[in-house]
């Protein structure tokens, strides 16, 4: 009796015990039957074999699988880890035999992993001990469909708790990375139409505030001082008509203000001009310096107003089917104590080909100047799903590749179900089959349950004294 009580421990993951060469035991690996044999039985030393055979649902055998194999044991003490692979080889009708060494006594673990045509990958998990009769092989997961009885003073013992399977407003968190950047709209550039040369700057780095029609540097211009001297000659002359308002029109052009066509009008033309602001905001980019020759086009300055920055929001490929303008989000940063609340304004038509991410723009009212571009952020955009039906994530058990949960069904039996889930939604999962509304599943202590659920089915198979058949 002192193995079976010892079987019974709650946290116990049962290995299901192998017989002897000749009797192959039958597990599950997926939608698959793998029937397992060894030779010899018990192992020895040396060279051992797995005789395996794969069947599909109905029954038939499955050819061209691919299988690899692992022996390992681990590292113990001085000794480090030995660890190997095993030689595969196709005996047809879904048999397979896979020769491999033990080179020593002790516990040996192996793994066989399945690769068949149309399915998903499964593994099995197996131990050996040369010496010590057959194998086992860890058969996590627990048996859907039949319930278990697990009384309420075992319930409270191990810490079941339940809850309700319901139909709930759901919201993804989509959380990025973000940074803070000058919103494009508000850049002005100050650049010349014609050549110059600076003769003073009065607006001489970068950092600076500036306000509108600010000076920022006087310039010199050949070009310049030969249309003023055109414009004066005609007024002399008296000429008036189309050339006159052709050579009026071609300064105005070149961004002389109305006070400059005046101040040319009174006689003044010295190829000289005060280069303004063209909008409040704080000098980014100073690209001259005194005595700089410029060509036509060639950026001076660059104005960024700052009253209102965007934040650019790296958010995950995965994620872009859920992202949508008019989204509401939250902005951390470390130089703030508190978020900022902002709404997704735009969604990127590509994704970076690089980081695999697509960019959400937020735009926040940046009043005091507490947002400077460059600053890094994090950024939690709630996504709506909409009401679907949901279950609490406490209360599935995740093996592999399946998800199941223990659901109530009366007078201490909890029956495990298999659960096809969806969007994960904070502490909620979305139910897409497995569980109805209403449905009250055990929350707590799942992993527990599943190993009670194990040890149900193994029960069958012990004797009255409590060995192995």
């Amino acid at each position: 009796m002192t193995r079976l009580a010892a079987c019974l421990a709650p946290a116990l993951i049962l290995l299901a015990t192998l017989p002897a060469a000749g009797a192959p035991r039958s597990v599950r690996a997926g939608d698959l039957t793998v029937s397992i044999a060894a030779e010899p039985a018990p192992p020895r030393g040396g060279e051992t074999r797995l005789d395996l055979t794969l069947a599909g649902p109905g029954g038939q055998p499955i050819e061209g699988a691919t299988l690899t194999f692992v022996w390992d044991m681990p590292a113990m003490g001085a000794m480090p880890e030995m660890r190997g692979n095993g030689e595969v080889k196709l005996q047809g009708g879904g048999r397979y035999a896979i020769q491999y060494p033990l080179p020593m006594s002790g516990d040996w673990f192996l793994s066989v992993g399945i690769d068949a045509p149309g399915r998903a990958h499964e593994e099995l998990k197996m131990k050996v001990a040369p010496g010590r009769p057959g194998f086992t092989v860890d058969e996590a997961g627990a048996p859907a469909g039949r319930a278990i009885m697990v009384p309420l003073a075992r319930q409270q013992l191990i810490g079941v708790t339940f809850g309700t399977v319901a139909m709930r407003p759901l919201a993804l968190t989509l959380r990025a990375a973000g940074r803070v950047e000058v919103d494009e709209r508000n850049l002005s550039e100050v650049t010349l139409k014609y050549e110059a040369f600076v003769q003073k700057l009065l607006v001489a780095e970068t950092g600076r505030t500036v306000r509108r029609g600010q000076p920022l540097a006087v310039v010199y211009s050949p070009d310049l001082l030969s249309a003023e001297e055109e414009l004066l000659a005609a007024r002399r002359t008296g000429a008036a008509g189309p050339l006159a308002a052709g050579l009026e029109r071609r300064l105005a052009y070149w961004d002389l203000s109305p006070a400059q066509m005046q101040a040319i009008e009174r006689g003044k033309a010295d190829g000289r001009l005060t280069i303004v602001a063209p909008a409040g905001g704080v000098v980014l980019e100073k690209n001259v310096v005194e005595g700089t020759r410029v060509e036509p086009g060639t950026p001076l300055y660059r104005i960024g107003n700052l009253g209102r920055v965007w934040v650019q929001a790296a958010v995950a490929e995965r994620e872009a089917a859920f992202l949508s303008v008019g989204q509401p989000a939250r902005v951390r940063l470390p130089a703030l104590p508190e978020p900022l609340e902002a709404r997704v304004a735009f969604v990127a038509p590509m994704v970076d080909e690089k980081t695999r991410t697509i960019e959400a723009r937020l735009e926040i009212k940046n009043p005091r100047l507490a947002l400077r571009p460059g600053m890094f952020a994090d950024v939690d955009i709630q996504a709506p799903l909409g009401t679907r039906l949901s279950v609490p994530d406490g209360a599935l058990l995740l093996t592999g590749e399946h998800r199941y949960a223990f659901v109530d069904r009366g007078g201490g039996r909890l029956q495990p179900v298999e659960v096809e889930v969806g969007a994960q939604a904070g502490e909620l999962v979305e139910v897409r089959s497995g569980l109805s509304a209403g449905d009250r599943v055990a929350l707590g202590a799942t992993f527990l349950l599943s190993s009670e659920a194990k040890l149900r089915d193994a029960l069958p198979r012990w004797g009255d004294g409590g060995e192995a058949r």
